[in-house]
């Protein structure tokens, strides 16, 4: 179980860590920033359009919605919901 809450307040540091990003890139351009989960995954050679592609039909459609998010959004929810699930209990 420490395990698991380890990994939630990691994936919580890195949104909150992606979320500073897109802050600073909104700052260097003068207008609001926000790199979806596609833009971020293009960044580590994953392509973000073959796999919604590729992918069973509703399937596709949520991998297509998850894509569009950002990607600061989508691991923090993940984190924050683990954080609840595997608190420490008393």
């Amino acid at each position: 179980m420490a395990a698991f809450r380890i990994i939630a307040w990691v994936l919580v540091a890195v949104a909150i860590a992606l979320l500073g990003a897109d802050g600073v890139s909104s700052l260097e351009a003068g207008e609001p920033v926000m790199r979806s989960t596609g833009m971020v995954l293009s960044l580590f050679g994953v392509d973000g359009a073959a796999l919604v592609e590729n992918s069973p039909g509703g399937v596709s459609q949520a991998i297509g919605t998850i894509m569009g998010l950002p990607l600061w959004g989508v691991i923090g929810v993940i984190g924050v919901v683990m954080t609840l699930i595997f608190r420490p209990m008393e």
